[in-house]
């Protein structure tokens, strides 16, 4: 099960100035989204409440097909998609697949106690940033996650 232990000291995000008129403006922080997509209820409200209480916006989805109609509307907001390997309809890498018709190259990491038929490099051949193996400790991957969803330089290409 996870544990909602938090490290302290987790970054904010980056900060910006902007200038106008000679005038330099407060600091800004954007807001970076993570996608979490798991059929299990627990699962999801305690990633909600770790990751949004280290700064991040998190959207949740139930399966597969929510996630696609979420990240459609949202696509813009969403920086990273966590996704549970085995759900019912809609798998984690059938997800990801048509995520990838939605958006060119998604930032995707897999979550999963169980990968069913896949293997790690099976995922990781799907364009996955991490394969995180379940039961994990959100104090050791929210780090991980923060950097995945606000490295803008970091594309699935890369890894």
């Amino acid at each position: 099960m996870m544990e909602l232990t938090l490290k302290d000291g987790l970054p904010q995000g980056p900060r910006q100035r902007t200038a106008e008129a000679g005038q330099t403006s407060a600091p800004t922080v954007r807001k970076y989204s993570i996608l979490v997509v798991d059929d299990d209820g627990v699962v999801r409200v305690l990633l909600e409440e770790g990751l949004h209480g280290q700064g991040l916006d998190v959207w949740l989805a139930s399966d597969g097909q929510e996630a696609l109609e979420l990240f459609w509307r949202h696509r813009d907001s969403i920086d990273l998609v966590l996704l549970d390997v085995c759900m019912p309809g809609l798998d984690g890498p059938q997800t990801a697949i048509a995520l990838q018709q939605l958006e060119p190259q998604p930032r995707v990491c897999f979550m999963s106690g169980d990968l069913g038929g896949y293997t790690d490099q099976k995922l990781r051949d799907l364009g996955a940033l991490a394969v995180i193996p379940k039961p994990f400790r959100l104090a050791e991957i929210a780090p991980m996650l923060w950097e995945l969803a606000t490295r803008a330089d970091l594309c699935p290409a890369d890894v």
